[in-house]
């Protein structure tokens, strides 16, 4: 009877004390700063507020703390949620479900929501558009070029699809399915019988050559780089109707190769990028290239970085602005082959209209194309009747 006490008194005690480790661990921790970094894709808020004794430094601690600073940013935190989202990746499919990540079939993972857009609703394909809202989708593009055309400027639109429309066979069997036209295809369809609109939808190219290539990554949201290598032919294929001077280059005129690589940008998202490998591809030119890259310097609001440029000297060649956003990089060393000079601006997704159509910088840059591409997801968010960029609205 005395041995069964004491044994029930061990483990009571022994119990109590990893809770309290466990407890004291992250406060001790952020103390001697002992936690591994971080590598979580996520917004965790202002670093704390330093504290003085005064009355607004009190507020901002204040408000600091009820708005859950410390839910984000206790120490451990990323990696048990790391280890959370590799375990439950990996053994059960699935993450939680206010992931912006979707675990797919054979270790696929798809972008399910980014930011107020829930990307994998499209999938679904509920109710489709209305023309009220087919014409609202493509009016400012329509505008675009028709103002570029006012100053003897061509304009090409091209959309690039999300991962799920080319690779849907890998989605979870627990996502809902749905079946007709896409609203995409909708959209595509409407441009084509009511605007003039040059535009690109690699969708179909893509779809043929995945039967014999991969040409998205699995564990990141763009395509890799045969799919990035196909999109640009089909651009300047398309551009060569009013340019004839232009014709793609051959994949023959590089080398493929592929090495181990840390996990895509959904992986990174999920904490799992340096825990899952996937290869990437490359395609090295057998040829030196003959664009030279430079910066312009030039920097404004809506844009992500300061704006790029190339240049290929001695050939007489168009001039062209790009409009681009994420899935362009993969593109750009093929497409700067094509243009005597050619200016890259990265822009930000509008968050309730469209993305920065920068009119100061095509006046200045005097282009004889302007090529907006902007991802599937973007180019399907409904923009707000009255929320056109300030400067196309004062032009």
């Amino acid at each position: 009877m005395h041995t069964s006490v004491t044994g029930r008194r061990f483990v009571a005690v022994l119990c109590s004390a990893v809770f309290c480790l466990a407890i004291l661990l992250p406060i001790a921790a952020g103390f001697l700063h002992i936690a591994p970094a971080g590598h979580l894709a996520e917004a965790t808020g202002s670093p704390f507020p330093a504290f003085s004794w005064d009355v607004a430094s009190a507020k901002a601690v204040g408000k600091a703390l009820t708005d859950g600073w410390l839910d984000r940013n206790f120490p451990f935190r990323e990696t048990l949620i790391r280890w959370h989202n590799y375990w439950s990746s990996s053994m059960f499919g699935t993450l939680s479900p206010n992931s912006p990540v979707l675990v797919g079939k054979d270790g696929w993972l798809f972008l399910a929501r980014d930011h107020t857009i829930k990307v994998l609703e499209e999938d679904r394909r509920g109710a489709p558009l209305t023309e009220a809202e087919l014409e609202r989708l493509v009016r400012d593009f329509t505008e675009r070029q028709a103002w570029l055309a006012r100053h003897g400027i061509k304009y090409l639109l091209v959309v690039a699809p999300n991962k799920d429309s080319i690779y849907p066979e890998f989605l979870p069997a627990s996502h809902p399915k749905g079946s007709g036209p896409s609203r995409l295809d909708q959209v595509m369809e409407y441009m084509a019988r009511h605007t003039t609109l040059n535009v690109v939808d690699p969708r179909p190219a893509l779809l043929a050559a995945k039967k014999h290539t991969r040409v998205f990554y699995a564990t990141d949201s763009h395509w890799n780089a045969d799919g990035a290598f196909l999109c640009y032919q089909l651009i300047i294929e398309r551009l060569s109707k009013d340019f004839p001077a232009l014709t793609p280059m051959d994949a023959s005129q590089f080398f493929s190769e592929e090495y181990a690589f840390l996990g895509g940008d959904l992986a990174y998202m999920a904490g799992l990028a340096d825990l899952v490998m996937e290869n990437k591809r490359v395609l090295i030119p057998k040829v030196p290239m003959s664009a030279r890259g430079m910066s312009t310097g030039r920097e404004k609001p809506g844009y992500y970085q300061p704006a790029q440029a190339s240049a290929v000297e001695g050939k007489n060649l168009p001039r062209a602005v790009f409009f681009h956003d994420s899935y362009f990089w993969d593109m750009l060393p093929f497409l700067g082959e094509h243009f005597s000079r050619a200016v890259y601006v990265w822009v930000r997704p509008g968050e309730h209209g469209r993305s920065v159509f920068d009119k100061d910088l095509i006046l200045e840059e005097k282009p004889d194309v302007v090529v907006e591409q902007i991802a599937e997801r973007f180019f399907l968010h409904m923009p707000a009747d009255d929320a056109k960029p300030a400067q196309e609205k004062a032009k």
